[in-house]
């Protein structure tokens, strides 16, 4: 029993898989990975060099880690590091395995035996030796710890980094998909999604979310299936899916012959329902246009001969174990039947005994019984002693009562515990061959698995756009993000759960001409909410479902970038802003002209103007260089001058108003144009800060306000040092004043008039 090989359900969880994982380290650091879920039969296999290990292993979460006995200590210690609690991601168990298990030819031939087929030529996947070698040391671990073939794995998946959008680590974390931030698994993204009705559902959801596809006929097939339970109506198929038993792991564990009796009677009940299940889903697929329902609907025909013969070899209610007996039904055997006649008339023989031994006798209290320690026995109490006969032979002595056994008695002992003993062991050889006849069965009883997995999802993703009102996304082939009424739908969910009121929808849209925005507005206004609805409304939609919004239309999208909050990590030494300065060189190195970049509060870790500096080259970079699709949030209010220089930024904020009494209320509605001002100070007071402090601090604010506006100087963020300043004519006016008499307030828009003044300001600089 390791971490990795886990398949008695009783020790995993319904809702994860436990993934083995094993790591080859070829010539130049080139990585080879295989993994798999012993209970879920598919093999992965994937290529990599050394410093995007980390990412993968936080990808693939394994909860352990086969590696050769021959890798340096250096780059064990460093794989010790990836793995660690305190880094992003999850922990898991090292195992070292011998060097030689490690061999690509070996791994070739494993895979092409577990496949049933002459090459890897169908999945492209001959020329990965490294991977090939990290599946030769997987299959023979599993193999070793299971103590059997893995029958079962019948499918391979070659992941290459191009095929699903890249969510980091920091995404995964930062959009709360799987866990909060806290470490809980609610409120979270799946939380919100998982309304399954089964355990393999649930897993093959957590899938989808965490790998959502770069190719859009993925989605599109997901969104008309959806488009046809949600015409057709969902609850039926719901009830019909509720109560199945898992088929994904106990077609695992037949395959591997270590499933229980109980799970044999709960498959046969299964395999009975899918039937009308099929017919249910048959149906709904001739009244729409959906090739994926069609598919599931001759997936899900179960082989009905493996429910005929557990339901006929199986009684109704098993023994919870085949030591136990109790298992094989009635009239399935004839020479168990034979034998359980012998126990069943046991009792008749019993009563007819004592009835004779008493009259005989005269005993009246006289009592013919059993136990597993000496057998059957006739027991007389101490006062009646001088009646016991001759034939009677002492089998135990007790305080108050003398055991016997007569030539009779033990005649029939003998006859009926061997009748049990052989039953059992009969019991167990019928069960051996059960297993035996349903091992042909093992891979359709994988493709039903499959297919019930896809349906329970199906139907929980379009339930949940039923009940929480989302819309069908468009997919355009233009770069676009293009949502109109976009909602955050966990936050959703929770102010409706606690009767805090609705929740302010948004639109966003960015496309070829704008692909940024700058985001400014007072802390608590909502400015991390909208970014984080918009990431996951893009997710919702790339993995094929609705999305909380009145419409949505999506180009492409090849990864999620997030920079959000902060945080340190201090068992590696990273303080806050290393660990922000950290996460955004990582996106600045990764992202492209096809990825969704969400930057919220960068450089607030280190002085004033450093952090105003570097969050204006990053945005910069992002804007001429990455071109990405950007949201970036700051309270640095110099940074809504980018859109003047930069073409492609637009600014934009979120509301707030001051009360009576100078309250602040937050109006969570992104408006075009920057913020006027943060509200800190008001922040603060709602925080419950001691009224002294928040008075001393609105007195040091219109101190240091006015001592602003009297010495003001700006500066340029987003040009070179400007030239010397030429000498000017003192009879000359200057060019700010002059700028200033030709305007006409009167015609200005609001757009015009904060333009002016930018103007004027660029005027009052040295050298203008």
């Amino acid at each position: 029993v390791t971490p990795g090989t886990l398949t008695d359900a009783e020790l995993l969880a319904d809702k994860h898989d436990a993934v083995l994982l094993a790591l080859h380290v070829g010539a130049h650091r080139h990585c080879g990975l295989a993994w798999c879920a012993i209970t879920e039969g598919t093999v992965h296999l994937a290529e990599c060099d050394w410093p995007q290990l980390r990412g993968w292993l936080q990808r693939i979460a394994p909860r352990e880690v086969l590696y050769s006995a021959d890798l340096p200590s250096a780059a064990e210690a460093e794989l010790r590091e990836g793995l660690a609690p305190t880094s992003l991601g999850t922990s898991a168990a090292l195992t070292v395995r011998p060097a030689w298990v490690f061999d690509a030819t070996l791994g070739q031939r494993k895979l092409c035996e577990q496949l049933q087929t002459a090459s890897l030529a169908a999945w492209d996947a001959q020329a990965l030796a490294a991977a090939q070698a990290a599946a030769a040391a997987l299959l023979d671990y599993a193999e070793h710890t299971q103590g059997a073939r893995l029958g079962h794995v019948r499918a391979l998946r070659v992941v290459r980094p191009q095929e699903n959008i890249e969510l980091p680590a920091t995404t995964r974390r930062n959009l709360e998909l799987t866990q909060t931030l806290r470490g809980e698994p609610a409120p979270t993204l799946l939380s919100l999604l998982d309304t399954c009705a089964t355990s393999m559902g649930s897993r093959l959801l957590r899938r989808w979310l965490l790998e959502p596809p770069r190719d859009r006929r993925v989605a599109r097939q997901r969104l008309a299936a959806l488009a046809v339970l949600r015409d057709q109506g969902v609850e039926p198929l719901r009830q019909r899916l509720r109560g199945l038993t898992d088929v994904e792991r106990l077609t695992a564990r037949i395959a591997l012959r270590q499933v229980r009796p109980r799970e044999l009677s709960g498959l046969a009940q299964t395999l009975q329902r899918c039937d009308a299940l099929a017919q249910t889903v048959a149906e709904l697929a001739s009244g729409g246009d959906s090739e994926l329902m069609t598919q599931l609907a001759e997936s899900l025909r179960p082989p009905l001969a493996v429910a005929e013969q557990l339901t006929r070899a199986l009684l109704p209610e098993p023994a919870a174990l085949i030591r136990d007996g109790g298992v094989i039904n009635d009239g399935y055997d004839a020479e168990l039947d034979e034998l359980r006649a012998i126990q069943a008339n046991a009792d008749g023989f019993l009563l007819e005994l004592e009835a004779r031994e008493r009259a005989r006798t005269g005993i009246a209290n006289l009592r013919v019984q059993y136990n597993k320690v000496h057998g059957f026995y006739i027991e007389v109490t101490q006062g009646q002693l001088d009646k016991v006969p001759d034939d009677y032979r002492r089998r135990q002595t007790l305080k108050n009562a003398e055991r016997f056994i007569t030539p009779e008695l033990k005649a029939f002992e003998d006859k009926a515990l061997s009748a049990q003993e052989r039953a059992l062991a009969r019991e167990k050889w019928l069960y051996e061959r059960l297993l035996d006849d349903l091992q042909p069965f093992v891979p359709a009883l994988g493709t039903l698995a499959r297919a019930l997995a896809t349906l329970d999802v199906l139907v929980a993703l379009a339930e949940r756009s039923l009940t929480l009102q989302w819309c069908a996304p468009q997919f355009v082939p233009e770069p676009r993000i293009e949502i109109r009424q976009g909602r955050h739908p966990v936050v959703e969910a929770r102010l409706q759960e606690t009767g805090a009121g609705p929740f302010i929808p948004n639109d966003t849209v960015l496309d070829a001409r704008t692909r940024m925005q700058i985001i400014t507005g007072p802390n608590m206004g909502g400015k991390s909410t909208y970014m984080r609805q918009v990431a996951l409304i893009v997710l919702l939609a790339s993995m094929g479902s609705y999305v909380p919004a009145a419409s949505c239309r999506l180009g492409p999208i090849d990864a999620i970038h997030t920079r959000i909050g902060a945080a340190d990590d201090l068992a590696n030494a990273q303080s806050t802003f290393m660990l922000e300065m950290t996460e955004a060189a990582q996106i600045l190195h990764h992202a492209s002209e096809h990825s969704l970049v969400l930057m919220d509060e960068i450089g607030r870790g280190t002085s004033t103007f450093d952090g105003l500096a570097l969050a204006a080259a990053i945005a910069t970079h992002l804007h001429d260089r990455v071109r990405a699709f950007t949201l970036f949030a700051t309270h640095y209010f110099e940074l809504t001058e980018f859109p003047t220089r930069h073409p492609g930024a637009v600014n934009v904020h979120v509301s707030a108003v001051e009360g009576k009494g100078r309250d602040i209320v937050f109006l969570h509605q992104i408006e075009p144009g920057p913020a006027s001002r943060s509200y800190g100070v008001q922040v603060a007071r709602l925080a419950g800060v001691p009224a002294a402090v928040v008075q001393q601090a609105r007195h040091t604010l219109a101190q240091l306000e006015a001592e602003s506006a009297r010495l003001q100087r700006q500066f340029d963020l987003f040009d070179a040092a400007p030239p010397a300043p030429e000498p000017t004519d003192p009879s000359t006016p200057h060019p700010a004043l002059q700028a200033l008499a030709e305007l006409d307030p009167d015609t200005l828009s609001p757009r015009e008039a904060l333009e002016a003044l930018y103007r004027l300001q660029a005027l009052l600089r040295p050298g203008a």
